[in-house]
């Protein structure tokens, strides 16, 4: 085999397997940050949408009586 495919051996090998692993943990550590913060921004909507300090758009309608039952 000659010198040239042996691509510096097996200490250049290890170097680049560690190099493409810490890049892919990099990778994987930065999407979880992003998908915890939209998640977090979803959860935050949803806890202001059901929550009381919403405005409420609904119209109340008070030309009902209310029933007088006597018992």
């Amino acid at each position: 085999m000659p010198k040239s495919s042996l691509r510096g051996g097996a200490k250049a090998h290890r170097k680049r397997v560690q190099e493409r692993n810490n890049r892919l943990r990099g990778n994987q550590r930065r999407f979880q940050e992003e998908y915890q913060a939209l998640m977090m921004k979803q959860i935050e909507a949803l806890r202001a949408q059901m929550s009381g300090e919403t405005e409420n758009t609904e119209e109340v309608v008070s030309d009902e009586q209310p029933l007088n039952i006597k018992l």
